[in-house]
């Protein structure tokens, strides 16, 4: 796996797309489907030639990474708080799970079970946005801390809403795995914001020619 300025800048904006996607279903019951699907996807990708190839192109994430740019540019609002915190315990949790292998051993055969259960790429299909949500219930809700999710307390309670919420924090474990793996460091973002910050500006201005 790469490990450039542009691999780590692309895993990050896949972990904080995955949490525009949390805050979303949280407060809105609802997220744009292509954004979702990008994330979703990116689950059962995990032998992409390349990080791009993990969300089937840059601009698949351009979501991710204008949010990224933003927060990363000190023009984020208050209520952006609530991403970057669950971002950022993403990527705590991920580094949890990057040493336990029985942990990822059960993660990575129960992904490729649910991948085969459904060979026609239907990401968003009911069934397996609910086989997800049991994977992340059953893995990554048993490691601390707990990501406490806030919201309206109606569309939390709707179980269909609260599988989508679990599964795009599973598609958020996934890239915050693929940050650690492309050697990103929490420290990287304090100290190289602007090589961080351009890196954003080549993805967006180049991701007309990936996709």
């Amino acid at each position: 796996m790469a490990k450039t300025i542009e691999d780590q800048t692309l895993a990050l904006a896949g972990v904080v797309q995955a949490c525009l996607i949390v805050r979303e279903l949280a407060y809105q019951a609802q997220t744009p489907q292509h954004t979702f699907e990008a994330s979703i996807a990116s689950i059962f990708r995990m032998d992409a030639p390349d990080v791009p190839s993990v969300y089937d192109g840059v601009l698949r994430l351009g979501d991710g990474l204008r949010h990224l740019r933003k927060q990363l540019a000190g023009q984020a609002g208050q209520q952006d708080a609530e991403i970057m915190r669950y971002a950022l315990t993403l990527l705590q949790l991920a580094q949890q799970l990057m040493q336990d292998q029985a942990m990822l051993q059960t993660l990575g055969n129960t992904i490729e079970s649910i991948k085969g259960n459904e060979a026609n790429n239907a990401w968003l299909s009911p069934s397996r946005i609910e086989a997800l949500a049991k994977l992340y219930q059953q893995t990554i809700s048993t490691l601390s801390p707990k990501i406490m999710v806030k919201g309206e307390p109606t569309k939390l309670n709707d179980p269909a809403v609260a599988q989508r919420i679990r599964s795009a924090l599973l598609a958020g474990i996934r890239s915050a795995v693929l940050w650690h793996q492309c050697d990103g460091r929490k420290l990287s973002l304090l100290f190289k914001r602007k090589q961080f910050i351009n890196a954003t500006d080549k993805l967006l201005r180049n991701g007309l020619t990936v996709v």
